[in-house]
């Protein structure tokens, strides 16, 4: 017979839930950090490829984030960081 799982008292589920929310909110300040840092990689002339391996995210996200970071500062987006790769 299998033991039985012991169900939490609602004081652990709360403390799980606050634990999550500040590991949430650090993730969030830590991952606009690096967003930044990669944007500032990008306008100083480094490549997708090698941001991307540095910041262990996809040249795709890279590409996204930095547009994102270029548009909130008022930055022209450099070529192949457009959000739209629509045709002109």
């Amino acid at each position: 017979m299998a033991a039985k799982t012991p169900t939490p008292t609602a004081t652990q589920k709360a403390a799980a839930l606050r634990k999550v929310d500040r590991a949430a909110a650090a993730h969030e300040k830590t991952r606009q950090l690096l967003e930044e840092a990669v944007a500032e990689a990008r306008d100083v002339g480094h490549s997708l490829t090698v941001v991307s391996e540095h910041a262990r995210y996809s040249r795709e996200w890279v590409r996204k984030a930095t547009a994102r970071i270029n548009g909130e500062r008022g930055a022209r987006p450099q070529v192949g960081d457009e959000l739209d790769h629509a045709p002109e």
